[in-house]
């Protein structure tokens, strides 16, 4: 600082934030997130039918874990700056309704699938109910063929629709080949390692530990899984004609993490080209990064960052393309977070971390 000059006095504004569905794994992540973001205070958190204090049910949250947990009230959730909604599918749309009856000006943002997909057909043949209104998609990295960026549409919104784990891994993986004109979009395949928490917190047998040790479980398989529509959407916001996917999970023995293995038809494509659309579309980018070789997930564990690698299959009839991401943070609250950052005019990287927790 120069010498006798003033010191210069930052103000900075702190946002009030609510919590809906705070004791599953999602919404305790974004509380987890929140709670280190130096423009955020988490000052109420809900949930549907448990009770106490957030210690009793998140234990490793120990900076909140004396606030207790509300009922799941509009009433309780609308007097803040922020509303996450962690709940449910289906359940998002009505009380959202409440919320902006109470306060409009809130920014809420849903962490479930309600408000994700554009197209209501396809919502109903996937979740079996009727459309709720879409909002802005929470993937800044999303490539857009046309219009305005991703983040240009999140900088004006007050209404955020948080992606799919799932559907955030595939689409990191595939997205630069459909925006580089290497491939069509027809004939994807991808198959996906998760981890358990991806299959959230309901006690089900086949999710107890004696199942799970030593054994890798697929599910939702056959063209079945609710993400299907949502990878499509984005491919197509990319440049893609059509989309034709096949897409199938298989939940692996880590608690948390996702390593999409995605096989991209092409023809007349050099390894050279395939570079340069993978390094390209990611070279500005703070969280989804190019890796130089094939990433696994331990290194991006607890980390918003999401690692890309891709080349060109040896007969050069495909691109492989392989993503690591944190299913609970870059694919759920790390891309909350940064929705939200854009939204209210902070930083994209508040609060957020590329730096993983290894061993």
């Amino acid at each position: 600082m120069e010498k006798n000059a003033p010191e210069r006095i930052v103000i900075r504004m702190t946002y009030s934030v609510a919590i809906a569905g705070v004791t599953g794994y999602a919404g305790g992540e974004v509380a987890r997130v929140l709670a280190a973001h130096p423009d955020m205070k988490v000052a109420t958190v809900a949930a549907h039918s448990s009770r106490g204090t957030l210690g009793e049910h998140q234990r490793h949250l120990w900076p909140l874990r004396h606030l207790e947990i509300q009922s799941l009230e509009a009433e309780v959730l609308a007097d803040h700056d922020v509303v996450v909604l962690g709940l449910p599918h289906g359940a998002s749309a009505a009380i959202t309704a409440q919320i902006e009856q109470i306060n409009p000006d809130a920014l809420i943002i849903d962490l479930g699938a309600d408000h994700r997909l554009t197209d209501p057909v396809a919502w109903e043949r996937y979740y079996h109910s009727e459309a709720a209104e879409p909002w802005t998609y929470g993937m800044p990295e999303l490539i857009r063929a046309t219009g305005l960026t991703q983040r240009e549409l999140l900088c004006a919104t007050r209404r955020i629709a948080a992606p799919g784990c799932n559907a955030s891994a595939v689409t990191f993986a595939a997205q630069p080949a459909i925006a580089a004109g290497l491939a069509s979009g027809e004939d994807i395949v991808a198959i996906l390692s998760v981890g358990y928490s991806g299959a959230g917190k309901s006690p089900k047998t086949h999710l107890l530990a004696s199942e799970a040790i030593e054994s890798a479980t697929p599910y939702a398989v056959g063209g079945t899984h609710r993400h299907i529509p949502e990878i499509a959407q984005n491919l197509i916001t990319a440049g893609a004609p059509a989309v034709s996917l096949s897409f199938t999970p298989v939940l692996v023995p880590m608690s948390r993490g996702i390593l999409a293995t995605v096989s991209i038809p092409v023809e007349g494509v050099s390894p050279e080209r395939v570079l340069e659309a993978y390094r390209g579309a990611y070279a500005d980018e703070p969280f989804v990064t190019w890796s130089p070789d094939w990433p696994s997930t331990g290194i991006v564990a607890g980390s918003n960052l999401a690692l890309v690698h891709a080349e060109l299959d040896a007969d050069a009839r495909r691109i492989t393309a392989i993503c690591a991401i944190d299913n609970l943070v870059k694919g759920t609250a790390g891309a909350a977070t940064q929705s939200m950052n854009l939204a209210l005019g902070l930083p994209e990287t508040t609060g957020l971390s590329q730096i993983g927790v290894a061993p």
